[in-house]
C-alpha cells in the first residue's frame, strides 16, 4: 500500500503520550499510575461541524483531534490504557484513525477531562 504525504511543517504542537501502570510497591501493593509513554510533534485543531454538535450533545466540548505521524511505538496506544497531555492539559484518547491504514499518519480524536 503507498504512504500518504505528511506536511510535517503542519506538525507543530508538543505533545506526550501517556500509558497507565501498574505499580507495585515494595508490600505488594498495586496502584495505578501515569507515565510518560511517547512524545511526538503533532497538529492540533478543535473539531468542528457536525462533530463539534455531536460533541456538544454528550457534553464533550473540549473535543481535539491531534494529528501525529505514525510510528513503531504508536502501534500499542489504545483508547483504554493511554492519554494525551498538551498545553498542561489531559485528553482521553476516544477514537484512533490509522487513515487509510497506511501507516502514516494518526488522527487521535482527544476529550479534555474536568
Amino acid at each position: 500500500m503507498s504512504k500518504l504525504t505528511v506536511d510535517i511543517g503542519r506538525l507543530d504542537k508538543r505533545i506526550t503520550i501517556q500509558r497507565q501502570d501498574v505499580i507495585t510497591d515494595t508490600e505488594g501493593n498495586q496502584t495505578q499510575e501515569w507515565t510518560d509513554f511517547h512524545s511526538c510533534w503533532a497538529s492540533v485543531n478543535g473539531v468542528t461541524g457536525r462533530e463539534y454538535w455531536q460533541a456538544r450533545q454528550s457534553h464533550e466540548e473540549n473535543t481535539v483531534n491531534f494529528k501525529v505521524r505514525f510510528c513503531a511505538a504508536l502501534k500499542a496506544i489504545n483508547t483504554v490504557d493511554y492519554r494525551i497531555v498538551f498545553g498542561g492539559r489531559i485528553y482521553n484518547i476516544e477514537h484512533i484513525d490509522n487513515v487509510l491504514f497506511a501507516d502514516s499518519l494518526l488522527n487521535i480524536k482527544g476529550v479534555e477531562t474536568v
